[in-house]
C-alpha cells in the first residue's frame, strides 16, 4: 500500500498539486503573449488561459506595431493596414482590419495610448465626412467622437488613456495659427470619455511654441507631455489647467523622439551625420528637470550595423516600455523599409519586419489592453 502511495506521488507532477485558485493567480500574473503561448498546452489551458479575468488582470507590455505600407502596380497603388509582432514571428496578435469596426471608405490610425487606437475615418462618395474613432481592439469596442469646428484646424491629434488611473480617456486637438505642420499653437482642445464633450483652452506655452507633428505624445503621472521642433518638452495636465516646459539636453537638437520606459521620460534621437550618432537621454529626476545621458553609440562603424539602412525622414519610431529596446525604421539587407530593433545592453539589432516589394510607414506601437472603459453601447 505504501509502495502505491509513493508510486502514485512520483508520478504526480508539482503543477499537478496546485489548486485551480492558485493556478488562476499565477497566470493572472503571466504577460499577455505568454497566455497565447500557453493555450497550445491543452484544452483544459485553452479554456482558463482565455478567461477573461485573467487577460484583464494579465499585466501588459509592448505586442508589436501596426503600420501602413504600399505596393505600386502598373496600373494602380495599394495601401494596406498590418500589423507585426514585436517578436517578427507568429501570426499577428491582432487583426489589422479592425473589421469590428463598421465599414468606412477609410480608416487610419493616427495615435495610441495603451491599449486604444484613434482612428481618423472617411465616409464613401457621394457626401464624404470626416471625423475621428476610439476603438479598442483586444475588446472590440469603439466609439465616435463628436465633431468640433476646432478639428479643422488641428494637425496634431493625440490620444490618452491609463488603464491604471481612470477607465476613461482623452483625445487632444492641437489647434494652430494657421494650416500646416509644427505650426504654431493657439490653444487645445480634450475630449473627454466621461463627459462626452470638448473643452477648449487657449494656449499656456507661449505664442512661439511649434510641437513636433511627428513626434509622439506621451501621458505621465497625468500630464501630457509633446516634444517641440525646438527639442523642449512641453506639459499639459488633462483639465487644461497647468501649462509647463521641460528644457531638453544642450545636445540634443530637433527631430527627437519623447517616450515612456520603466517609469522614465526618454528622448531618443539619432544624429544625421556620417557616423549615424545615436544618444538616449532619460528625465532622472522630474522636479529638478534633470537629464542624463544613458546611451550613447556611432552605429556606422559597428559591423552590427552593417545590414541597416535608413531612408526615412523620422528613423526613431519607439522605445519599449520594460526593456532598454530602440525601435527604427530602416531597411534591412536590402529590402525595403521596415522595423529594426537595437537592445542598448547587449548591442545586438535585428530586423522585426521586412514587407518585402512594398514600402512600410506610419508605425504605431499597440499594448493590448483588456480592461473595460466603455459602455456596452458600441
Amino acid at each position: 500500500m505504501e509502495e502505491n502511495i509513493r508510486n502514485t506521488r512520483r508520478r504526480l507532477s508539482p503543477a499537478s498539486l496546485l489548486t485551480d485558485d492558485l493556478v488562476f493567480h499565477i497566470l493572472s500574473r503571466v504577460p499577455y503573449i505568454s497566455l497565447c503561448r500557453f493555450k497550445c498546452v491543452s484544452k483544459s489551458w485553452l479554456a482558463l488561459c482565455s478567461d477573461p479575468e485573467i487577460r484583464k488582470k494579465s499585466p501588459q507590455t509592448l505586442s508589436g506595431f501596426f503600420y501602413r505600407s504600399i505596393t505600386t502596380g502598373s496600373h494602380h497603388c495599394e495601401f494596406r493596414r498590418q500589423f507585426t509582432n514585436v517578436s517578427g514571428r507568429g501570426q499577428p496578435m491582432v487583426d489589422p482590419s479592425l473589421s469590428f469596426m463598421p465599414s468606412y471608405y477609410k480608416i487610419l490610425l493616427i495615435d495610441s495610448s495603451n491599449g486604444l487606437l484613434l482612428c481618423r475615418c472617411a465616409t464613401s462618395f457621394p457626401k464624404r465626412e470626416y471625423f475621428y474613432v476610439v476603438c479598442n481592439p483586444a475588446t472590440k469596442n469603439w466609439i465616435r467622437l463628436p465633431e468640433t469646428e476646432k478639428m479643422a484646424r488641428s494637425p496634431i491629434v493625440r490620444l490618452a488613456f491609463d488603464p491604471a488611473a481612470s477607465s476613461h480617456f482623452r483625445v487632444f486637438l492641437l489647434v494652430s495659427h494657421r494650416p500646416g505642420l509644427n505650426t504654431d499653437v493657439a490653444g487645445v482642445a480634450v475630449y473627454s470619455s466621461k463627459t462626452g464633450a470638448w473643452t477648449y483652452r487657449q494656449s499656456g506655452w507661449g505664442s512661439d511654441c511649434r510641437v513636433d507633428s511627428a513626434s509622439r505624445s506621451v501621458l505621465y503621472n497625468g500630464i501630457m507631455h509633446f516634444a517641440t521642433v525646438a527639442s523642449s518638452v512641453v506639459t499639459v495636465d488633462m483639465e487644461l489647467n497647468r501649462w509647463g516646459e521641460i528644457p531638453a539636453p544642450q545636445e540634443i537638437h530637433s527631430n527627437c523622439l519623447i517616450g515612456l520606459s520603466q517609469g522614465h521620460l526618454y528622448l531618443v534621437q539619432l544624429h544625421k551625420s556620417e557616423n549615424r550618432h545615436l544618444s538616449v537621454w532619460a528625465l532622472e529626476d522630474y522636479h529638478t528637470q534633470h537629464w542624463i545621458l544613458k546611451h550613447s553609440v556611432c552605429t556606422a562603424p559597428l559591423p552590427e550595423w552593417r545590414h541597416v539602412h535608413f531612408r526615412g525622414y523620422r528613423e526613431v519610431i519607439a522605445i519599449h516600455p520594460d526593456r532598454h529596446l530602440i525601435f527604427f525604421h530602416a531597411g534591412w539587407h536590402g529590402n525595403s523599409d521596415g522595423i529594426v530593433s537595437y537592445d542598448m545592453d547587449s548591442g545586438v539589432v535585428k530586423a522585426i519586419c521586412a514587407p518585402g516589394p512594398s514600402c512600410a510607414f506610419t508605425y504605431i506601437p499597440y499594448v493590448p489592453c483588456f480592461s473595460k472603459w466603455l459602455s456596452d453601447e458600441n
